[in-house]
């Protein structure tokens, strides 16, 4: 697929045909925000107009042509989307009665085929759903270990940040906790052994050739298809648009109604302020105020209502309620954020 640098300029397309084929993105876009932990899509797209963005909306001279501009994850999905439209309008326009319904249909097929485009150049396969059902998948003991495996291929494919210590086995948790309708402690105890059965079963078999064919490189499917493009997600705790060399949280980026806020951990923060801000002082402010014996109910009050407030995912914030061992440790990790702040704990 095609990713044009930074702005794009068109004027192939007319305005009801990028509306159409914007918002049929919608949903495609918050869950790309939401799994690479953006809370703030600075996205601006002009075309006469249509304008969306606040930072497009007040543009004093009209541009000629279609203009993109932003650093969002979501831009280069627009991008490659809107020259699939263009593409599909130059080769069938001529005998198409309605032009935005049309382009609305075939984004609505083709978007799957540009996201798949990702993954296969990320070296992941292209369709993790059918992996439960190949030898491997059949190889194992039973539909919760072909679970496991089914989104640990997904897993390998996004390009989202992969943070360390356990982030992967809490999401493969959580995500089997919804498929099989257990609590996420329960899988949190199986899925590190699940995970070794699985290494071990895809590790037998023909090796795949990584490489080319005149220096090809042999490795096991597990190694080219999951270890490779997992260590190539970036080892980082939060991405968002308001990291150093991305545009500031502020004036001129909207926010995503949809999007989760980033919440794997609290911690010390000495750089400027950013999204995950607001929920670490909410949680910090609570604790301080309460004494001991009332901390476990103070935080439990204090998630729910994040959640509540879109702060949070609720689904993040079940886990943390459902699983003693992790309030403990977020008890602890509050604790010294206050320490490091400066504060004082109230001891009763």
């Amino acid at each position: 697929m095609v990713s044009l640098p930074s702005p794009l300029h068109s004027a192939e397309l007319s305005t009801e045909v990028v509306r159409a084929a914007f918002d049929e993105l919608k949903d495609i876009r918050s869950r790309l925000h939401a799994s690479h932990l953006v809370t703030r899509c600075d996205l601006g797209l002009v075309l006469r107009e249509l304008r969306y963005g606040p930072a497009a909306r007040r543009g004093r001279q009209a541009p000629i042509g279609l203009v993109l501009s932003g650093d969002c994850v979501c831009r280069d999905l627009v991008v490659d989307v809107l020259h699939v439209a263009t593409t599909f309008l130059t080769e069938h326009g001529a005998t198409i009665t309605n032009p935005p319904g049309a382009v609305r249909v075939h984004v609505r097929k083709r978007v799957h085929d540009v996201l798949r485009s990702y993954r296969c150049a990320r070296g992941a396969q292209a369709k993790p759903k059918q992996v439960r059902s190949n030898r491997y998948g059949r190889a194992l003991p039973d539909e919760e270990h072909r679970a496991v495996l089914g989104h640990l291929v997904d897993e390998a494919g996004y390009s989202a940040p992969l943070p360390g210590g356990g982030y992967l086995v809490r999401r493969l948790a959580e995500r089997c906790a919804a498929e099989f309708g257990k609590p996420v402690p329960y899988y949190l105890e199986r899925v590190p052994a699940m995970m070794s059965t699985i290494r071990r079963v895809c590790d037998t078999g023909a090796r795949v050739n990584v490489g080319t064919r005149t220096a090809p490189e042999y490795v096991t499917w597990y190694d080219a298809y999951i270890d490779r493009p997992l260590g190539r997600r970036p080892d980082t705790a939060v991405t968002s648009l308001s990291d150093d060399g991305a545009a500031r949280w502020g004036h001129d980026q909207v926010a995503d109604p949809n999007a989760q806020s980033a919440f794997t951990a609290v911690e010390v923060r000495d750089a400027d302020p950013d999204p995950d801000s607001v929920v670490v002082d909410t949680v910090v402010r609570r604790m301080s105020e309460v004494s001991p014996s009332a901390w476990e109910a103070g935080l439990r009050s204090t998630l729910l209502g994040l959640a509540d407030g879109g702060l949070l995912p609720r689904q993040r914030a079940e886990s943390l309620l459902s699983d003693p061992d992790g309030m403990d440790d977020l008890m602890s990790r509050v604790q010294t954020v206050i320490e490091a702040r400066g504060g004082r704990v109230n001891r009763g």
